[in-house]
């Protein structure tokens, strides 16, 4: 399973709009996130008509969050983007494969399919700011320890 560019962008636009205080443009939220303002526009309409952003018309008007980021569950916002998120064809609706019951592979995917779920079930998008700053602070941490290991070793 991929993704697909839209559900990214969506997801670029929302954890983007979650870092900022009050209104943003959608060409502002578009360079930010990397992609053109018709696109974007797209992306954030459905957003809108899902509950996720709200958006005011008007010289002043942009986007916002409609939800605070704990609010927000990855796996609504991936569905809302994706026509399946299933691994593999044989768990789509029943009778795509005519061996589902007995295969064990069937068996083995619908367990990775269920943990897969599980885990976008549960994130939101504040886990992923959260995650992202961890992650870091990490890699300033490390960079840090390097660079004395360097001069001390000098």
């Amino acid at each position: 399973m991929q993704l697909t560019m839209t559900t990214d962008y969506a997801l670029r636009c929302l954890l983007y709009l979650a870092g900022k205080e009050g209104v943003s443009s959608s060409p502002e939220i578009g360079k930010a996130v990397g992609i053109n303002n018709i696109f974007v526009q797209k992306v954030l309409r459905v957003l809108r008509d899902a509950g996720f952003v709200s958006s005011l018309k008007g010289g002043t008007g942009g986007y916002w969050l409609a939800k605070k980021p704990e609010e927000i569950v990855l796996l609504d916002i991936i569905l809302l983007f994706e026509k399946t998120m299933k691994i593999n064809r044989c768990l789509e609706a029943e009778g795509c494969c005519e061996r589902y019951e007995t295969c064990p592979m069937h068996v083995y995917y619908a367990e990775v399919q269920e943990t897969l779920e599980g885990y976008f079930g549960q994130a939101t998008l504040q886990d992923v700011i959260n995650h992202g700053k961890i992650k870091r602070k990490e890699m300033i941490d490390d960079a840090k320890e390097k660079a004395c290991d360097r001069k001390n070793s000098m």
